[in-house]
């Protein structure tokens, strides 16, 4: 599928609709960049990546983030 799309003034293109439903696109996109092209790739957020048990990982990944700061700072 080849699309052509316009760069606004400020550098932002729309990614159209039929593209974003069949990549499952949602808010959050990165950007690859190389020598040679430029991906864009889908980004899941923890509560999409794991499904039923998304909002219970996320605490999971926000207290292993807590305890990491604490160490951090016990370290200086």
């Amino acid at each position: 599928m080849e699309r052509l799309l316009r760069v606004s003034r400020k550098g932002q293109i729309a990614i159209p609709v039929e593209v974003r439903r069949k990549f499952g696109i949602g808010s959050t996109v990165m950007l690859k960049a190389t020598d040679k092209e430029l991906k864009i790739v889908p980004v899941k957020s923890f509560e999409e990546s794991f499904g039923i048990d998304g909002e219970r990982m996320l605490k999971v990944a926000r207290a292993h983030l807590a305890d990491k700061k604490r160490e951090l700072e016990l370290e200086k």
